[in-house]
């Protein structure tokens, strides 16, 4: 079961109610279900049990690897897995600097 501080609920909720950007890194996309709501998409990567968890809190869950990030363009979400699969920084680095120039981008 995941919970969610207070704090960090409210504050992602300030980004939210303003269809701001947000990015969520290595195991924190697990929270996207409980901070946007049913249907919202991210990724934690490949592992089945997580997967299932992201799914079954209301939110749909797609796999990636460690260079990718899933976008949700409509909740203004952006995820990667880093060190969810990363063997090490280099790895982690290439899907963080993906996610950073989206949310980046996304704030235009």
């Amino acid at each position: 079961m995941v919970v969610i501080a207070p704090e960090v609920t409210s504050f992602i909720g300030q980004f939210a109610n303003s269809n701001k950007p947000v990015g969520f890194i290595c195991i924190a996309p697990v929270m996207i279900p409980l901070l946007y709501g049913e249907g919202v998409i991210g990724t934690i990567g490949n592992d089945s049990e997580t997967a299932q968890a992201f799914n079954l809190m209301g939110g749909k869950h797609q796999e990636a690897v460690v260079q990718d990030i899933i976008v949700d363009e409509i909740n203004q979400v952006v995820s990667t897995p880093a060190y969810m699969l990363a063997g090490n920084i280099a790895e982690a680095s290439v899907g963080i600097d993906k996610l950073v120039k989206k949310v980046v981008e996304m704030v235009g």
